[in-house]
């Protein structure tokens, strides 16, 4: 019998009310779940003892559910067993026999059965399929939204045009589709789906004024005053450490000038018009100061500059205030909403359209998804029968108790559902962690969760809260990381509860003091930055590769080191402590994007890993050579899948073999080739009498398709080419030979799921792939092996590792939803307003405030993620992250106060879990001497190990074999030749697997130019098949200056000439009104607009290049995208003439210019180069090949000459016509 905790004796005993069990990370609440529904079914609960069948037991996945049947099964075989009572024994018996059919699933399970039971409630036909494909639903609703769209555009309204122009931009209207398919999201979780859809357009209208409207007077006001609240706060905190402290007392009078000021213009918010709030906010300036100190007075400055940077911080909530609400006046906010309204209406109307053929479709196909399932329960249990609510009746009866797990991620659909079979007969026993809630893109509400925590906790209130703090999962140097991490950075504001004392994690497991439990933090920063790395990219390749293979490096030392761990589950305590396995590892990342590369990287080094869900299945070659035989079994006509299949281990034609075939018919299909090659004399016989035997095997396939499913086709496929056997034999080759087999039970599943036809089945995987839906390969490795883990956050939710290893303290938080031009939340969408005369965009004030609430909701779900990361962990964590700089990585830690809760705008600043983790424990650090020299140091509070290394010293041992690595075998005589002449064969055409497939035209702007001009030699890296451009700007960290570049002035200027209206001659004062509003709209800063040369502009327009395209600006298309497939051989010049390397290079591009005119077309690009009479040839030269590239691109595309090639260099005010050269 366990040792339960008071807290935990409460959560199982406790009952006749609601009660919500806020359960720490580790505190056992499934453990105790179980033993509260055993307890029931014994007996001990208000009606006796409980049938099983009288409980819902809602988990949040499968899994969960199957794990508890499991163990609920378990122990009420032991309590068979030591039961003595002969009718608890055989009342107990019955439970273990009605287990399988309990009500212990997931919600949606449930929702199934209710539809199946009472489907005749709402006259639903019961023959449907559940639609659980996620790729399949994806395709459906591409389908819908295809058909609704042409539709629109057959029969134009003019408001669908007006609502794509807005949603979209200039090279495809899927923007619209975009934000469809997102407001579909949101509105398929609301209970009143119709309603929800009707209000979103109430917070957009008004009468007179807008700030006579209800949202004025009671979103928008309140938000205003809160933010100005939350910004005074930071004044208050200012000014107490001002009295504190000499050094910093020279800011005193300021702050308390400022906060007397703003305290009275907030409490006259009300009063006050919008113009008036605007008016003062955006002209409210704070002198800049500075502290004045001897050098006995605070050497370190410390106060000081917490107390400058809380008045800094001020300032920039100033102006983002500003910039976020106050842009426009009055007049032009009420003008910009009504053209909202307009555009809402009509998204409406389209949202609408939309779910009616997508439920249209799916009820064609007898197909219902998650979301129906949740509607569809919902219309049963308030369905009417005889003016009874029978279903509801029947489940409010039938359940004594709701047990729902996970509730913290609990959307408001479900709690429709939950509330409809809640009543006076049952109780809720409600079990989950706010801490824990990360499943806002599916939109889980953790507001269910805070509403009951305090509505619970309140003792005039029947329900109760039971909180369990205790952590029996984690070491002490676990947990206090933990605590000290989340007591700096978790508040109600950001995080949606304190973590105080109560919510803390308590260490319930005893670690021993002989095993090492210090966590550790590494951040690379590399020692010097080459031209090619971007490190302000999440993706940077050098920054992916450096963090898996410092993993690599580290779990290689411990497992060579004889690491020990801590093992409790092992009943001898002498042996307890153990060494450490690879299955005591696990790797956890932000996404899945790593998973491919871990495996690469850590094959080479012998670490056995299992991943779930790599995400490139298609792109592996066993697939690959599957899906070129299955495309030519359809139609042999395919050059590429027929020479891949020949090429192919099922028939391995070699290079010479196949160019023989190609030299018979150079000009028709490769089939009719293979068909003549057969036929002709004078040819290998032998070669002759495989083909024939070849497509021989090929009809019989063909003709075996029509008549039979594909999943036989497969079969016989694999059985007669020994396509299987071969791949098994291959490196891998238990992960290739499942990989096969998973394609035969998706074609079985795809023929299950109405779907018929080879050739189809062919186009829904192309779909799958253009949706970027590639399949996760299937896992070949036997839970029990002993392997790393790698997962992702998500999926290693409820799990526990003795070591945890954390790549991605680096990835920046995922802010899209906040800064998209369109953002959702539960109360509405907010918009941008894009005006069709300037193309300028309006942010709306609607669009402001959710975007606000929805950065603190994602921030605080980041927040949450980083939670559930650190929680996995039982003995050690080990992190990695990555910075350009040591300057750059510190810059935000530094000036954080040393306890107590971090102000509000210095946690929003962090965009990174290393961020997160720096500000919360750096003032802990304790280190010897500079730390800026040292690089290492420790926070003995929570046994934080932090160091700082160089990226370049990273370096995995590819030779070192693996502990439990198999030796090689010796292979046997008779096929070590042939496996010799395998391994030892040297591909020919080596040079066409490294050319690139894509190129943009800034990489090979001198293709044109001279063949032996040194510029192509720079443009040149080690690869010969590949252009980069020659340098990139320095990162500002090593230049130490914010100094604005002749580049960021290029890429303003671009952006002004491609905004500026050309229906008339442009003129100055025309630019500066541009320029002003695009600063107003933070397309451009400040500093940069003063830079930009409205002289230059305005000759511009003046010139004969100017006036031909002011006098054709119906005709101008700006910033235009080409793209031209163009002979390999001719962009590299340096390889080598061969076949195979003819193939042709997408190269991509944007001109700034083109004029369509009926005799041709004119096209013209901009440039901002400082041009002299020296230099003015060379940049002729340089910017030839780009133009030259551009006009053959266009000319192709629009199938009429380039009769005009204009260079125009701003600076000079000359336009360059290159036609003439």
């Amino acid at each position: 019998m366990p040792e339960w905790t008071k807290d935990q004796l409460k959560a199982i005993d406790h009952r006749n009310h609601n009660i919500l069990v806020s359960a720490a990370a580790g505190s056992g609440k499934t453990t105790i779940l179980i033993e509260r529904i055993l307890k029931e079914l014994k007996g001990n609960g208000p009606n006796g003892r409980e049938n099983i069948d009288n409980l819902l037991v809602a988990t949040f996945t499968e899994a969960a559910a199957a794990e508890m049947k499991d163990r609920l099964l378990s122990k009420l075989k032991d309590a068979v067993n030591e039961e003595n009572d002969p009718e608890l024994k055989k009342h107990l018996q019955k439970q273990i026999f009605k287990i399988p059919m309990a009500n212990i699933s997931t919600l949606h399970a449930f929702c199934l059965s209710v539809i199946k039971k009472f489907y005749y409630v709402i006259d639903l036909d019961p023959n449907f399929r559940l639609l659980s494909d996620e790729t399949e639903k994806s395709i459906l609703q591409e389908q819908a939204y295809d058909d609704i769209r042409n539709d629109f555009y057959d029969y134009p309204d003019g408001g669908f045009l007006q609502l794509t122009d807005n949603f979209s931009d200039d090279r495809s209207d899927d923007g619209l589709k975009d934000v469809v398919f997102k407001l579909y999201d949101f509105a398929i979780t609301n209970a009143n789906t119709n309603e929800w859809l009707d209000s979103l357009v109430k917070p957009y209208q008004f009468n007179d004024s807008f700030t006579e409207s209800t949202f004025y007077k009671n979103k928008f006001l309140p938000q205003i005053k809160q933010q100005i609240s939350e910004m005074l706060q930071s004044i208050d905190k200012a000014i107490d450490l001002a009295s504190m402290d000499l050094g910093a007392s020279v800011f005193l009078d300021q702050l308390q000038e400022v906060k007397q000021v703003w305290s009275e213009f907030e409490q006259s918010l009300a009063v006050n018009s919008y113009d008036k709030i605007r008016e003062f906010i955006g002209d409210f300036k704070i002198k800049s100061r500075k502290a004045k100190l001897s050098k006995d007075e605070d050497p370190d400055k410390t106060i000081a500059n917490q107390v400058e940077k809380l008045r800094d911080n001020f300032k920039s909530q100033c102006k983002s205030l500003y910039n976020s609400y106050f842009v426009k006046s009055e007049s032009e906010v009420n003008e910009a909403l009504i053209e909202a309204q307009t555009l809402i209406s009509e998204l409406v109307k389209v949202e609408r359209k939309f779910m009616e053929h997508f439920n249209e479709l799916k009820l064609n196909r007898h197909v219902v998804d998650f979301n129906d399932l949740e509607h569809l329960t919902v219309a049963i249990l308030q369905g009417d029968v005889d003016g009874r609510k029978i279903a509801q009746e029947y489940y409010q009866n039938k359940f004594h108790e709701l047990m729902i797990d996970e509730y913290q991620d609990t959307n408001a659909m479900q709690e429709s559902i939950v509330n409809l079979l809640h009543s006076d007969n049952n109780y809720l026993f409600m079990v989950g962690d706010i801490k824990q809630s990360i499943y806002g893109f599916r939109q889980a509400k953790p507001s269910l969760f805070t509403e009951k925590y305090e509505r619970y906790q309140n003792p005039d209130n029947d329900d109760e809260l039971i909180k369990l703090s205790k952590n029996f999962r984690s070491s002490e140097e676990v947990d206090n990381f933990v605590n000290q991490i989340f007591t700096r950075i978790f508040d109600k504001k950001i995080g949606d509860i304190d973590y105080d004392a109560e919510s803390q994690l308590v260490t319930g497991t005893d670690f021993p003091d002989n095993v090492d439990k210090q966590n550790e933090l590494t951040i690379f920063v590399p020692e010097s930055v080459n031209d090619d790395s971007n490190l302000d990219d999440d993706e940077s390749i050098t920054k992916r590769q450096t963090l898996i293979n410092a993993a690599a490096q580290r779990i290689q030392e411990l497992i060579a080191s004889g690491f020990k761990i801590y093992d409790s589950k092992i009943k001898d305590s002498q042996k307890q402590i153990r060494r450490l396995k690879y299955s005591d590892i696990a790797i956890i990342s932000r996404t899945k994007e790593n998973n491919t590369d871990i495996i690469s990287n850590f094959s080479k080094v012998n670490i056995p890993v299992m991943v779930t869900d790599a995400q490139n299945y298609f792109q592996t070659t066993e697939l690959q050579i599957m899906m070129s035989m299955l495309n030519i079994v359809d139609n042999p006509y395919q050059d590429i899948p027929l020479v891949a299949v020949l090429r192919s281990p099922i028939i391995r034609l070699n290079e010479e073999q196949l160019a023989q075939i190609r030299l018979i018919d150079k000009h028709n299909s490769y089939y009719t080739a293979l068909q003549k090659y057969i036929v002709s004399e004078n040819k290998d016989k032998e070669l002759q009498k495989q083909l024939k035997a070849f497509l021989a095997q090929l009809e019989t396939y063909r003709d075996f398709a029509n008549k039979n499913s594909i999943a036989r086709l497969i079969w016989k496929i694999y059985q007669e080419t020994g396509l299987l056997e071969y791949v098994s034999g291959m490196p891998g080759g238990k992960q290739r030979a499942a990989n096969l087999h998973a394609l035969y039970q998706r074609a079985d599943a795809y023929e299950e799921n109405n779907f018929k036809g080879l050739h189809q089945f062919i186009g829904f995987i192309k779909h799958m792939q253009d949706l970027d839906k590639d399949l996760s390969q299937p896992n070949s490795i036997e839970a029990n092996d002993d392997t790393v883990r790698v997962m992702t956050v998500h999926a290693s939710k409820g799990l526990e590792f003795p070591i945890v290893i954390y790549l991605d303290m680096a990835k920046h938080f995922n802010m899209q939803d906040v800064i998209s031009q369109t953002v959702f939340d539960d109360n509405g969408i907010g918009i941008t307003v894009k005006n069709n005369e300037t193309r300028l965009q309006y942010k709306t004030i609607q669009r402001g405030i959710i975007s606000q609430k929805k950065k603190i909701a994602t921030f605080s779900e980041e927040m949450r993620l980083l939670y559930v990361v650190l929680t996995r962990a039982k003995q050690k964590l080990i992190m990695f992250g990555y910075a350009k700089s040591q300057d750059d990585l510190l810059k935000l830690w530094r000036d954080v106060p040393q306890e107590g809760l971090i102000d509000e705008t210095t946690r929003l600043k962090a965009n990174t879990f290393q961020d997160l983790v720096g500000i919360s424990t750096m003032s802990g650090i304790d280190q010897d001497g500079d730390f800026t020299k040292n690089r290492v140091a420790y926070n003995k509070d929570c046994q934080l190990r932090f160091e700082i290394l160089p990226a370049e010293a990273v370096n995995i041992d590819t030779n070192k074999k693996s502990i439990n690595a198999r030796n090689n075998e010796s292979v046997n005589n008779l096929f070590k030749e042939s496996v010799n002449d395998i391994l030892d064969m040297e591909y020919r055409y080596q040079e066409s697997v490294n050319t690139t497939a894509y190129q943009s035209v800034s990489e090979i702007k001198g293709l044109f130019a001279d063949p032996d001009d040194e510029q192509m030699a720079e443009d040149l890296l080690e690869d010969t098949s590949r252009y980069n451009l020659g340098s990139f700007p320095k990162p500002q960290f090593l230049t130490k200056t914010n100094k604005i570049t002749n580049a960021e002035i290029g890429s303003a200027t671009h952006l002004v000439l491609q905004k500026i209206a050309i229906d008339k001659t442009p003129e100055e004062n025309n630019f500066k009104e541009l320029i002003e509003q695009m600063v107003n709209e933070k397309l451009l800063t400040p500093e940069l607009a003063e830079k930009i040369d409205l002289e230059g502009l305005t000759k511009l327009y003046q010139s004969n290049l100017g006036q031909i395209i002011v006098n054709n600006h119906e005709n101008v298309s700006r910033e235009y995208t080409c793209s031209v497939l163009m002979p390999a051989e001719k962009l590299f010049k340096k390889v080598t003439k061969d076949y195979s390397v003819n193939d042709k290079i997408l190269v991509h591009g944007i001109i700034d210019g083109v004029i369509e005119l009926e005799h041709g077309i004119i096209i013209f690009d901009y440039k901002t180069d400082h041009v002299t009479a020296e230099n003015k040839a060379e940049l002729i030269s340089k910017y030839s090949g780009q133009v030259n590239l551009y006009a053959e691109a266009i000319s192709a595309i629009k199938n009429k000459p380039v009769v005009g090639k204009y260079l125009y260099f701003l600076k000079i005010n000359e336009a360059i016509d290159l036609q003439e050269k």
